[in-house]
This record gives structure tokens, C-alpha cells and sequence, in this order.
């Protein structure tokens, strides 16, 4: 889902750096900065944050502009919240265009891509969850970390798809035949470990979780 250069058009590009200014502005603004001065907390984000760069080194591709590899972006939004997740992706697409992996005109069409499209579906499922569903681990789990993080994969996926069809890079007729498949395909591995990896942190970890509170999801449930 990584946009090469010369696949789309000038005006989506600069439109692409617009929307990502205001997205980082915001979300340097709106960060939880004290997070950060608590124990380990700033070791923690950047491992993270270089875990999720070598599980991008591990992609596959068909052609230009179809790469896939897991995310994370879901992970590190249950993790850290949305401002500093979406911080986090500029920073792996920042890397991962240094490495060569990416071309720097199309730096912010990526990191939209890639950051903002799975961060915002988790982060209003997430609210969802808390404001009209019961507190309850189990929707947490499903619904907050799997059932996020292949929905945040798929409409990746079809926004890379509307994108590369607007601008003529490929037909219709070959992006559903070579590229709509992978995404459906890849959902379910992308929810399958982001749910594994949040249920493990959730049991033996639970402090370094920024969205989930033991008081809420399990002992509100133990008194019921």
C-alpha cells in the first residue's frame, strides 16, 4: 500500500502535504507529553517504534504501489493514543523513505495512508466501546484490537485502490485482480496479531497500555 513516486498526480500530492501539516500540528498540540516523564515510557514508545520498522522491512509486492506489510498502526494507538501514534507512522514512513524503501514526494500520501486512515477507525471504535457499548474486556479485545485493526487494513487498502485508479496508474480490472484479494487476505493476519500482541501486553503489561484501565474493564465487571 506504499505509493511510489510518478503513480499520482501532482495536485493529490500537495493536497496530501496540506492535510498532514494540520494532522501533526494537532497532534503535537493535543499529545499527552506528560506520559512520557512516567518510568520507561519513552523507551518503550521507541522500541515500539523500532519493532514496527523491521516487521515493514518484511513486505511483499506485486507491483508498484502494491506492497503490503503489517501495520501496526492500530497497536500503537491502543498503546500511546492517536496523537502520539500518528506521530510514531510519520516517523516509520520518515525512516523507511530514508532507507529507500519509499520516495520523498510521496512521504505524506503514505503517512496518510498508512497513519491516519487505521489510527481514526481505532480511535472511534475505541470511543464507541466506552461510550455505548458495555465495558467489558472481551469487546475490548475483539472489537478494539482485531476487529480495528483489519477494518483500519481494508479501508487502507480500498483508499490505495481509489487512488491509483483515479490517477490511471492501473485499470480497474487489474487492481481487482491483483490487489483488492491481498487486502481482504491480509486483514485477518493483521487483526490476528494485533489481537495477540494487545491481549498479551493487556494480561502481563497492563501499564503500557494508554486505553486500557483495569478499574474499567474488570473490576466494574468483577462487581457485576
Amino acid at each position: 500500500m506504499d505509493i511510489p513516486s510518478g503513480l499520482i498526480d501532482s495536485t493529490w500530492l500537495w493536497l496530501s502535504w496540506l492535510a498532514l501539516a494540520a494532522i501533526l500540528l494537532h497532534a503535537l498540540y493535543n499529545a499527552p507529553w506528560k506520559r512520557m516523564s512516567e518510568r520507561d515510557s519513552t523507551n518503550i514508545y521507541f522500541g515500539t517504534i523500532v519493532t514496527l520498522l523491521l516487521f515493514w522491512n518484511l513486505k511483499a509486492g506485486i507491483m508498484p504501489g502494491q506492497t503490503f506489510h503489517f501495520l501496526g498502526a492500530c497497536m500503537m494507538t491502543l498503546m500511546f493514543g492517536w496523537s502520539f501514534a500518528m506521530l510514531a507512522i510519520s516517523a516509520l514512513v520518515l525512516f523507511s523513505t530514508f532507507y529507500g524503501n519509499g520516495a520523498w514526494d510521496t512521504y505524506a500520501l503514505n503517512t496518510l495512508l498508512l497513519g491516519s486512515i487505521p489510527i481514526s477507525i481505532t480511535w472511534l471504535l475505541l470511543r464507541l466501546a466506552q461510550t455505548r457499548l458495555p465495558h467489558n474486556f472481551f469487546i475490548y479485545i475483539f472489537l478494539n484490537t482485531f476487529f480495528a485493526a483489519a477494518i483500519g487494513i481494508i479501508l487502507t487498502g480500498c483508499t490505495s485502490y481509489g487512488l491509483l485508479w483515479l490517477s490511471g496508474a492501473y485499470t480497474a480490472a487489474e487492481l481487482e485482480s491483483n490487489f483488492l484479494p491481498l487486502v481482504i487476505m491480509l486483514a485477518f493476519p493483521e487483526g490476528t496479531l494485533n489481537g495477540i500482541v494487545i491481549t498479551m501486553m493487556v494480561v502481563y503489561k497492563p501499564e503500557w497500555m494508554a486505553t486500557f484501565y483495569d478499574k474499567l474493564y474488570l473490576v466494574e465487571n468483577k462487581r457485576k
